[in-house]
């Protein structure tokens, strides 16, 4: 029997700790949502693309050499190795090797190497950018589960305050000292609480999961959220001023970092049009040679493929030179086009960086007016907390009506509620900022 004890207890241990929460805190949880994203996943993918890409334009500077060879059947008549005709079935074979490297293209071999690698570049900010977007999306759904989280405690304590003046009336009526028409208003009351924290808790649950898939959690993991270090941020004016944010966003945010690279790729695309207007010189070469089936000797029998190698070896040399002068003004088309490229390129960029600019000074005046907006409902919580502990004393001495003390608790909800929402919404304002400035949790 002691034996059947000790394993149920142990049993019981490992039932607890396999659900026992994990604690996650925002650093945890982006980092997971980094590593888990399918579209990050499809964007890496991109990168490597990009880099093959990059490399296949510098080996194309290497020359191309290639092996061929060629072999026809003839069944009645054919010109033989010394160009006479002969009859019946016969046979012959080419084959060798040619090798081709072009010494001038208006270099637009160099070109295409950077342009290449400006588009490699462009692609990597573009990734980073998709990075900043999940960070801003799970910092920014972090902080609703913890507020949502802050709700359920709320309205936990309010319903414990409403049972407590319950049980007290109730104790007063048995005492003769109420009517009993009390009873039944405190416990409208209760009933009320009980419905709002039901529904923060149903939207707590929501929101978690919500969260829980954001950051590709498997199925019904079991986590909790770490609030210390929203708990202890206290919202204050942001250290740096708009020209300096913007200054840094100019040499580390994605999204202008790419549009710059697309622009140097753009203007290489243009070098590279311009480039194909030019001639094109080129180094030839091969190394080949023959067979023929009506190669004999003087005693009748086929010459050996090795000597007939030797007979018909033709290593060859030369120089291909090729000068655009007419092509249905194609290339002259496509320099144009490439132009406009660039110069939609150089508009898209400062209409990106006065865009990065807007959206700077929207974050910092948002957050400043965050800040006070918190001081404001701290003062006022401050307030509605005595307010409260008077209504309450004023009910407990029958001089308020329960209507009056729901609203006085309603309003100390409201004011908890209102200060945990400027706090939180500052931090995540203060996360956004610091992407601009390149100082993300993760990095």
């Amino acid at each position: 029997m002691k034996h059947i004890g000790l394993i149920i207890a142990v049993f019981v241990i490992f039932l607890k700790t396999g659900h026992a929460q994990e604690t996650w805190t925002l650093e945890r949880c982006i980092e997971h949502a980094l590593q888990q994203n399918i579209d990050l996943k499809i964007q890496q993918n991109l990168n490597e693309k990009a880099a093959y890409n990059r490399q296949q334009s510098q080996w194309e500077l290497l020359p191309s050499v290639n092996g061929w060879g060629s072999s026809s059947f003839d069944f009645r008549r054919s010109t033989n190795q010394n160009n006479q005709i002969t009859s019946g079935t016969t046979y012959n074979m080419s084959y060798g090797i040619s090798a081709s490297m072009n010494l001038f293209s208006g270099f637009t071999a160099m070109n295409s190497i950077a342009a290449s690698r400006f588009n490699e570049l462009a692609v990597r900010e573009s990734s980073k950018m998709a990075e900043n977007t999940l960070i801003t999306s799970v910092t920014e759904l972090f902080s609703q589960v913890l507020f949502q989280k802050n709700l359920v405690d709320i309205a936990r304590e309010q319903l414990e305050i409403s049972q407590y003046e319950a049980r007290r009336i109730a104790a007063t009526i048995a005492a003769g000292q109420l009517e009993p028409v009390a009873q039944h208003e405190i416990d409208a009351s209760v009933s009320g609480n009980q419905l709002q924290l039901k529904r923060a808790e149903s939207e707590l649950q929501l929101l978690k999961l919500k969260l829980a898939q954001l950051i590709e959690l498997p199925e019904n993991t079991n986590f909790n959220l770490e609030s210390e270090s929203f708990e202890t941020a206290q919202p204050a004016t942001y250290p740096s001023e708009i020209s300096e944010v913007y200054l840094k966003a100019s040499t580390h945010y994605p999204s202008i970092l790419e549009r710059e690279y697309q622009l140097d790729y753009y203007r290489k695309a243009l070098h590279i049009a311009k480039g194909n207007m030019a001639p094109n010189l080129s180094l030839n070469g091969s190394y080949g040679s023959n067979f023929f089936s009506t190669d004999t000797l003087a005693n009748g029998k086929q010459t050996p493929a090795r000597q007939q190698f030797n007979n018909y070896l033709n290593p060859s040399v030369g120089l291909s030179l090729s000068i655009p002068i007419f092509n249905g003004r194609s290339r002259n088309f496509q320099v144009k086009r490439s132009r406009i490229d660039f110069e939609n390129a150089a508009f898209t960029l400062e209409s990106e960086k006065k865009k990065i600019r807007r959206e700077i000074e929207e974050a910092l005046l948002r957050l400043e007016n965050l800040k006070l907006e918190y001081e404001s409902a701290s003062d006022h919580l401050h307030f509605v907390e005595k307010s409260f502990e008077t209504y309450r004393e004023k009910f407990r001495l029958g001089l308020i009506s329960t209507t009056d003390f729901m609203t006085a608790q309603n309003q100390l909800a409201v004011a908890k509620s209102d200060q945990t929402l400027a706090k939180y919404s500052w931090i995540v304002q203060r996360e956004t900022i610091k992407l601009y400035e390149g100082n993300a949790l993760n990095r």
